[in-house]
């Protein structure tokens, strides 16, 4: 196998393996590796009962999804029904339909809250674009499949995306009516094993005008307060409560604090928008209701901060968006466990309500690692050598061969002089008839010549072999030398040999096609088997 071909198969693997982990092994990392129930780790569970299952039987579990805020036509000013429109569409909703099915619906949550924001121009909407949104909303997170209605109780908050302020609800009741007619009341309450959830509607809380929309949020709260509180309470807000400016919001925060930004409307100073409900309002809320935590939305990011009320010190959970296209390059859920059973006498009312915040994959670095190894394929197979790294190699052995070989020639030679070097042999006849040869000392030493004739030693001459095998060495080294220069430089080869520059140009870019077409056909259909097993029914 060539070395362009050997590379190929290498890039080949790594996109194998860059593709299963990007489009399936990600979105299990969750599950697998980096989260779990609160309650199977908390020291207030460690004498739960266990059952068959593992998981303690003394809570209910449930799954926290905030700001899905599925794109529409309001989102980037994009024509509806464009190409652009859908290709972002596709992708931002395959994001959350895998995040749901192979991040959060393996822990097997008994409860799916939902704390608002589930489209993006909501009230805005026709109502049959409303219908074909609320259609990818439930593909999505399979609220029309048998699993989740047999299976899982699905609450809903409503948000500001999905209903509006207090001002647009009073002039665009339809609004409210069909959000009402498909996701229930604005304002409830429902238990999950022994703990209370108070889900309200945030939009409406700081209107100043009296009025059957606005006034309806505190006519619920007020009804809550006055009721006997037998359980520990957890307030659901899409809009957070207020804080002050600047306010740390803990080591989970992705992206700068945003402080409190309200806006009115010019006509009846309605709020028209704000990051926070106002002070007065918040405090309010925690007195009335007396939670032990605050669940809320609407920051996009993730925010854990600290109130103070009559009843003590309340915490406050904002999760992030669990979309990767709404500003948040780290989308999240929360799994929350519910205490089922009551609290001891001797346990503190936060012990019935447990958290924990799950990061899901970061889609962006993904692609973005797409994007890096594209680029490096493509330079790896347009600069790989012709001949692959191996003629190095090979190039290197035979230097230092032919280093070795001189050095042996070298020695012999030195020996040869030592011997011989400054003596003379004179032949003498004996008086039996032989001949000896006698050693003599020559009177001055013989001195070194540059001719290019035979190399003397006293009368010693180097004989013809030796010379010619020197010269053999010596050509060989050369030759060598010269493949190696001609396979790293094409220009010192010899004109009928080398080809035109730009001949080799082309037949690279060739060849680089060639290989690119071959790694493709491996991964592109790869990729969109994932594409689409992950955006069929299920």
């Amino acid at each position: 196998m060539k070395g362009h071909e050997k590379l190929t198969l290498l890039l080949c693997l790594i996109w194998t393996a860059t593709i299963i982990y990007g489009e399936m092994f990600s979105f299990y990392m969750p599950f697998l590796f980096s989260c779990s129930w609160p309650h199977l780790s908390s020291s207030s569970s460690s004498d739960s009962t266990m059952n068959g299952k593992g998981y303690a039987a003394d809570y209910v579990k449930v799954a926290v999804i905030a700001d899905p805020q599925i794109m529409d036509k309001t989102s980037l000013r994009l024509p509806s029904k464009s190409l652009a429109l859908e290709f972002v569409q596709f992708y931002t909703d395959l994001f959350m339909r895998r995040a749901f099915f192979s991040s959060i619906l393996p822990f097997k949550p008994e409860v799916i809250l939902f704390l608002g924001d589930y489209f993006d121009g909501g009230p805005y909407l026709s109502d049959d674009e409303w219908q074909e949104s609320l259609s990818r909303l439930k593909h999505m997170f399979g609220l029309n499949t048998e699993e989740i209605h047999s299976t899982v109780k699905v609450y809903h908050l409503p948000g500001n995306h999905d209903i509006g302020y207090a001002t647009l609800q009073s002039h665009k009741p339809e609004v409210v009516r069909r959000y009402e007619k498909e996701f229930g009341s604005r304002n409830y309450q429902f238990m999950v094993g022994k703990v209370e959830f108070v889900a309200i509607d945030a939009q409406t809380v700081d209107a100043t005008q009296e009025g059957s929309v606005a006034s309806a949020t505190w006519n619920f709260v007020g009804n809550v307060s006055s009721d006997r509180q037998l359980h520990p309470r957890v307030l659901l807000s899409h809009i957070p409560l207020y804080r002050r400016d600047w306010t740390d919001c803990g080591p989970h925060r992705g992206s700068p604090i945003i402080n409190q930004r309200i806006r009115h409307n010019i006509y009846d100073k309605e709020v028209s928008y704000q990051n926070y409900i106002t002070e007065e309002s918040s405090n309010q809320l925690l007195n009335l209701i007396r939670p032990v935590i605050v669940l809320s939305g609407h920051d996009h990011d993730q925010c854990t901060v600290t109130h103070e009320s009559k009843g003590g010190p309340v915490t406050e959970h904002t999760l992030g968006t669990i979309s990767w296209q709404q500003g948040n390059l780290y989308p999240s859920f929360m799994l929350l466990s519910a205490r089922k059973t009551p609290l001891s006498d001797t346990s503190l009312p936060e012990e019935a309500v447990l958290t924990r915040l799950c990061f899901l994959p970061m889609q962006t670095h993904i692609y973005i690692w797409y994007i890096v190894l594209f680029v490096l394929t493509i330079l790896s197979l347009l600069l790989w050598p012709t001949s692959g790294l191996s003629f190095c190699h090979h190039q290197f052995d035979d230097m230092v061969e032919c280093v070795r070989k001189l050095i042996n020639i070298y020695r012999d030679g030195t020996k040869e002089k030592n011997e011989d070097e400054n003596y003379e042999y004179e032949m003498i006849w004996g008086a039996d008839g032989s001949m000896h040869l006698v050693k003599k000392v020559l009177a001055q030493p013989v001195t070194r010549t540059n001719n290019i004739g035979p190399v003397e030693r006293g009368n010693a001459v180097m004989r013809a072999t030796a010379k010619k095998s020197v010269n053999q060495l010596t050509e060989v080294c050369l030759s060598m030398e010269t493949n190696a220069d001609s396979e790293v430089d094409p220009k010192k080869l010899p004109p009928r040999a080398s080809k035109s520059k730009a001949k080799m140009v082309i037949q690279r870019f060739v060849r680089t096609f060639r290989m690119l077409i071959l790694i493709a056909a491996v991964n592109v259909p790869l990729y969109m088997m994932f594409l689409f097993k992950d955006w069929i029914d299920k």
